[in-house]
């Protein structure tokens, strides 16, 4: 199991964290399409059952060995990702009890117990364990200087060591129990649910001393009830495989996990473009509905151009003909004859001494013993407006000025003449 290096993401909601922070580890398991088994001094290409063999020293299972091994089953493919199942003796076991503590929490207080656990080892390790708060249960351990010579030595040879793992880990295991026995020791473990609850080694050279063998015998039945099914060649390994067992215990090396960091910040990049991107699409929305809209209306308004092009030549020359001969035409005619009729009619039997008529404004001088009755009796005439006294009146003088109702001679001359 593969935890993330941020505290703080351990308390964000599990589909938030899923989204934001991928787990490397099971993004590199998920990746593996090559699996090679390691079984005394053979590799097993498990997907196609081809076997390559190579020489071991003093029972080391050299990293230079296994990745020609690898190179020689896999071909001049270099596009795999590959899964290396090892022997148990790769691998350190402790137990753990800390109920309530799971996932990073629990890796955490295993790496802060590591100097009391194995107080022996001084070389920096990778663990491995289930991140169930179950309470008791097993925890593997390796060599973090291990894994990296197993990736740089695939590297070497074109191949990508995605995963490392134990074989006994990789099979089917009854309740019972399952021995793994190669020739180099004998291994027990058990597990339920995919948590591994026992792990027991020894080694060959201790098996030959009768006390140790009775030991390990007597051990081996006690936790397994004497149901423990034996593994002693690679020919059963590959029949008693299951490829999502234990996915837990696989450890990965640190430059595969990196890789898969970049992949993932390049996805959140990409992620956060595509957000930003629509983001800015919604922003946008409304700008772009309305150049459409403009764009539409547009087009609208060239139609309508081109369908009223010949309504509006026909203006034009109407439009001509009446800047031509509008003055002449719509010149303010002022009727002075049905003007003096109506003034006549209006004054008499008073006495009229002076008119005068010009553009539109009238001023009339006369005698009468009522002024006043003769000012009304203009301003009730529709036929003039504006009618006031010009002058004081005195001795029965009058004085009034009144302009003619439908002569306009000031919007006359801002129509045609605009400049004067």
């Amino acid at each position: 199991m593969y935890l993330s290096r941020q505290p703080w993401a351990s308390r964000l909601p599990a589909p938030l964290r899923r989204l934001l922070f991928a787990d490397p580890g099971r993004e590199l398991l998920r990746q593996v399409d090559a699996t090679l088994l390691v079984f005394g001094n053979q590799v097993l290409h498990v997907e196609n059952d081809d076997v390559a063999e190579f020489q071991t020293q003093a029972g080391e299972v050299d990293a230079r060995a296994l990745a020609v091994c690898g190179r020689k089953l896999l071909g001049a493919d270099k596009e795999r990702s590959i899964l290396l199942l090892l022997p148990p003796a790769e691998f350190a076991a402790t137990e753990t009890d800390l109920p309530g503590v799971s996932g990073e929490n629990l890796h955490s207080a295993l790496v802060l117990q590591i100097e009391n656990t194995l107080p022996a080892l001084e070389e920096p390790l990778q663990l491995a364990v289930h991140g169930s708060e179950d309470g008791a249960q097993v925890v593997l351990w390796m060599k973090s200087q291990r894994i990296h010579e197993l990736h740089q030595a695939f590297a070497g040879e074109g191949l990508f060591l995605a995963a490392v793992k134990p074989r006994i880990l990789h099979s089917q295991a009854p309740r019972s129990g399952l021995v793994d026995a190669d020739g180099a020791g004998l291994t027990f473990a058990r597990s339920a649910a995919g948590v591994l609850r026992q792990w027991k080694h020894v080694d060959a050279a201790d098996l030959e001393q009768e006390e140790f063998a009775a030991q390990w015998d007597a051990e081996v039945r006690a936790a397994s009830a004497g149901k423990s099914r034996r593994i002693d060649s690679i020919a059963q390994c590959e029949a008693a495989l299951d490829r999502d067992a234990h996915t837990d215990y696989s450890f990965f090396p640190y430059e595969a996990v990196a890789m898969c960091r970049r992949r993932e910040q390049r996805r959140h990049m990409l992620r956060a473009s595509l957000a930003l991107g629509v983001i800015a699409l919604l922003a946008a929305t409304p700008f772009l509905y309305q150049q459409f809209r403009i764009s539409e209306l547009n087009g609208r308004l060239e139609t309508r151009r081109d369908l009223s092009a010949q309504a509006r030549a026909h203006r034009e020359v109407v439009v001509d003909f009446e800047n031509r001969w509008g003055a002449i035409e719509n010149f303010p005619e002022q009727d002075v004859r049905a003007t003096m009729f109506t003034l006549q009619q209006v004054l008499s039997p008073n006495r009229l001494s002076d008119l005068e008529i010009s553009e539109g404004v009238i001023r009339i001088q006369g005698t009468s013993e009522d002024p006043q009755s003769i000012l009304q009796q203009l301003e009730q005439n529709p036929q003039f407006t504006e009618v006031v006294f010009s002058r004081a009146t005195s001795n029965d003088q009058y004085y009034i000025d009144l302009r003619l109702a439908d002569v306009n001679f000031e919007a006359y001359m801002a129509r045609y003449f605009p400049d004067r």
